[in-house]
Protein backbone atom coordinates (compact mmCIF):
# COMPACT_ATOMS: atom_id res chain seq x y z
CA UNK A 1 0.00 0.00 0.00
CA UNK A 2 3.32 2.24 0.67
CA UNK A 3 3.27 2.44 -3.08
CA UNK A 4 0.59 3.88 -3.70
CA UNK A 5 1.35 7.36 -1.94
CA UNK A 6 4.67 7.49 -3.98
CA UNK A 7 3.39 7.01 -7.34
CA UNK A 8 0.98 9.88 -6.30
CA UNK A 9 3.78 12.27 -5.26
CA UNK A 10 5.81 11.83 -8.70
CA UNK A 11 2.49 12.43 -10.96
CA UNK A 12 1.77 15.84 -9.09
CA UNK A 13 5.73 16.08 -9.42
CA UNK A 14 4.87 15.43 -13.15
CA UNK A 15 1.85 17.51 -13.37
CA UNK A 16 3.86 21.11 -11.59
CA UNK A 17 6.61 20.54 -13.94
CA UNK A 18 4.31 20.64 -17.23
CA UNK A 19 2.66 23.09 -16.37
CA UNK A 20 5.78 25.32 -15.93
CA UNK A 21 5.92 28.26 -18.65
CA UNK A 22 8.38 27.78 -21.84
CA UNK A 23 11.39 30.15 -21.76
CA UNK A 24 11.77 31.62 -24.68
CA UNK A 25 14.92 33.36 -25.38
CA UNK A 26 16.41 36.92 -24.40
CA UNK A 27 15.92 38.92 -27.50
CA UNK A 28 12.65 37.14 -28.55
CA UNK A 29 13.68 34.03 -30.70
CA UNK A 30 13.77 30.20 -30.47
CA UNK A 31 16.40 29.19 -27.41
CA UNK A 32 18.06 26.03 -28.72
CA UNK A 33 19.07 23.60 -26.04
CA UNK A 34 22.55 23.24 -27.20
CA UNK A 35 25.88 23.61 -25.18
CA UNK A 36 26.92 25.73 -24.59
CA UNK A 37 23.31 27.58 -24.88
CA UNK A 38 22.03 29.58 -27.99
CA UNK A 39 19.23 31.41 -29.53
CA UNK A 40 17.87 31.30 -32.88
CA UNK A 41 16.39 34.74 -34.40
CA UNK A 42 15.45 35.84 -37.51
CA UNK A 43 15.99 39.45 -37.66
CA UNK A 44 13.85 41.68 -39.67
CA UNK A 45 16.34 41.74 -42.80
CA UNK A 46 15.42 37.90 -42.73
CA UNK A 47 19.05 36.94 -41.68
CA UNK A 48 19.75 34.25 -38.86
CA UNK A 49 21.26 35.11 -35.89
CA UNK A 50 22.50 33.03 -33.59
CA UNK A 51 23.17 34.58 -30.06
CA UNK A 52 24.60 33.11 -26.92
CA UNK A 53 23.61 32.77 -23.11
CA UNK A 54 24.45 31.97 -19.79
CA UNK A 55 22.39 30.01 -17.15
CA UNK A 56 20.83 32.97 -16.71
CA UNK A 57 20.07 34.09 -20.26
CA UNK A 58 22.07 36.88 -20.11
CA UNK A 59 23.77 37.42 -23.66
CA UNK A 60 27.57 36.50 -23.88
CA UNK A 61 29.57 37.03 -27.23
CA UNK A 62 30.28 34.24 -29.39
CA UNK A 63 34.12 32.94 -29.06
CA UNK A 64 35.30 29.89 -30.84
CA UNK A 65 32.55 28.27 -31.73
CA UNK A 66 31.53 27.35 -35.16
CA UNK A 67 27.76 27.78 -36.58
CA UNK A 68 26.48 26.09 -39.79
CA UNK A 69 22.71 26.97 -41.38
CA UNK A 70 21.05 25.24 -44.17
CA UNK A 71 17.70 26.26 -44.77
CA UNK A 72 15.50 23.67 -46.39
CA UNK A 73 13.25 25.70 -48.99
CA UNK A 74 11.02 24.76 -51.44
CA UNK A 75 12.82 25.94 -54.04
CA UNK A 76 15.77 23.71 -52.29
CA UNK A 77 18.76 23.74 -49.83
CA UNK A 78 20.55 26.66 -49.39
CA UNK A 79 23.99 26.75 -47.28
CA UNK A 80 24.17 30.21 -45.58
CA UNK A 81 27.05 31.16 -44.22
CA UNK A 82 27.72 33.21 -41.13
CA UNK A 83 29.51 36.15 -39.88
CA UNK A 84 30.75 37.53 -35.68
CA UNK A 85 28.47 40.55 -35.58
CA UNK A 86 27.99 42.42 -32.27
CA UNK A 87 28.74 39.12 -30.27
CA UNK A 88 26.27 37.14 -31.82
CA UNK A 89 26.64 34.69 -35.27
CA UNK A 90 24.52 36.27 -38.41
CA UNK A 91 24.07 35.01 -41.69
CA UNK A 92 25.51 36.77 -44.59
CA UNK A 93 22.97 36.19 -46.64
CA UNK A 94 18.68 35.95 -46.06
CA UNK A 95 16.86 33.23 -45.88
CA UNK A 96 15.36 32.50 -49.25
CA UNK A 97 11.52 33.81 -49.65
CA UNK A 98 8.47 32.29 -47.90
CA UNK A 99 8.55 30.07 -44.65
CA UNK A 100 6.88 27.02 -43.44
CA UNK A 101 10.24 24.86 -44.20
CA UNK A 102 13.08 23.81 -42.49
CA UNK A 103 15.96 25.64 -40.99
CA UNK A 104 19.21 23.61 -39.96
CA UNK A 105 21.52 24.63 -37.33
CA UNK A 106 24.58 22.85 -36.43
CA UNK A 107 26.60 23.77 -33.47
CA UNK A 108 30.02 23.11 -32.31
CA UNK A 109 31.36 24.39 -29.00
CA UNK A 110 34.51 24.59 -30.89
CA UNK A 111 35.74 23.69 -34.14
CA UNK A 112 37.11 20.15 -33.14
CA UNK A 113 33.77 19.78 -31.03
CA UNK A 114 31.32 17.21 -31.82
CA UNK A 115 28.65 18.99 -33.93
CA UNK A 116 25.08 19.29 -32.51
CA UNK A 117 22.35 19.50 -34.83
CA UNK A 118 18.67 21.08 -34.55
CA UNK A 119 15.78 21.40 -36.73
CA UNK A 120 13.85 24.79 -36.37
CA UNK A 121 10.52 24.63 -38.41
CA UNK A 122 9.90 28.40 -40.01
CA UNK A 123 6.94 30.10 -39.14
CA UNK A 124 7.40 33.75 -39.15
CA UNK A 125 3.90 34.68 -38.38
CA UNK A 126 3.09 35.99 -34.70
CA UNK A 127 1.49 33.91 -32.42
CA UNK A 128 -1.68 35.27 -30.95
CA UNK A 129 -0.88 34.88 -27.43
CA UNK A 130 2.69 35.31 -26.52
CA UNK A 131 3.51 37.56 -29.75
CA UNK A 132 6.37 35.75 -30.92
CA UNK A 133 7.47 34.58 -34.29
CA UNK A 134 5.60 31.16 -34.07
CA UNK A 135 8.80 29.10 -34.22
CA UNK A 136 9.80 30.85 -31.21
CA UNK A 137 6.59 30.55 -29.23
CA UNK A 138 6.30 30.27 -25.63
CA UNK A 139 2.62 29.45 -25.45
CA UNK A 140 1.99 26.25 -23.50
CA UNK A 141 -0.55 25.13 -25.17
CA UNK A 142 1.72 25.11 -28.06
CA UNK A 143 4.29 22.88 -26.52
CA UNK A 144 3.89 19.54 -28.37
CA UNK A 145 3.19 21.45 -31.66
CA UNK A 146 5.61 20.95 -34.25
CA UNK A 147 7.68 24.81 -34.77
CA UNK A 148 6.56 25.76 -31.06
CA UNK A 149 8.24 25.84 -28.03
CA UNK A 150 11.93 25.47 -26.87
Amino acid sequence: MKWYGYALVLVAGLEVAQAAPLAGGPSGGRLLDSSPRAEFLVNPERKVEIRFVDEHLKLVPAAGQVVGIIAEAPAGKSRLDVEPREGALVTTTPLPEGDGYTVVVQIRATADAKPQNFRVPLQLEPCGDCQRAEYACTCESHAEDAGHGP
